[in-house]
């Protein structure tokens, strides 16, 4: 897969980019689902490029935009309550210094 870091269009300018914030988050709560908040349908769209976290249910993981090759960094977390989980999820756009460091961070073996 290639990853090399090179924009082909402005994020603002994408289709998909365009539709997401710098950083999203989103969040739902068991007995909670009016409160419930969630990412972007256009998140949808970003390829996983890097699982830091390939067996955990907290995931960390590089995607990238397939249009315009803009990075994001999303993690997800969760807090298993006796009432019920809350679980939280984030995406955040990249900076192509910040991408390149992270594709430069060796690939974990899961353990």
């Amino acid at each position: 897969m290639d990853t090399a870091i090179s924009l082909t269009a402005s994020p603002q300018a994408c289709s998909v980019c365009s539709q997401l914030a710098d950083r999203e988050t989103a969040y739902q709560k068991f007995g909670w689902e009016e409160n419930d908040t969630y990412l972007p349908a256009a998140s949808g769209a970003l390829v996983i490029v890097r699982d830091f976290k390939p067996y955990s249910s907290r995931k960390l993981q590089l995607r990238r935009c397939p249009e315009c090759g803009t990075y994001y960094l999303y993690s997800s977390d969760y807090e298993y309550l006796v009432n019920g989980s809350e679980d939280e999820e984030t995406l955040e756009r990249l900076t192509a210094e910040r991408a390149a460091e992270l594709l430069q961070t060796p690939a974990s073996d899961g353990a």
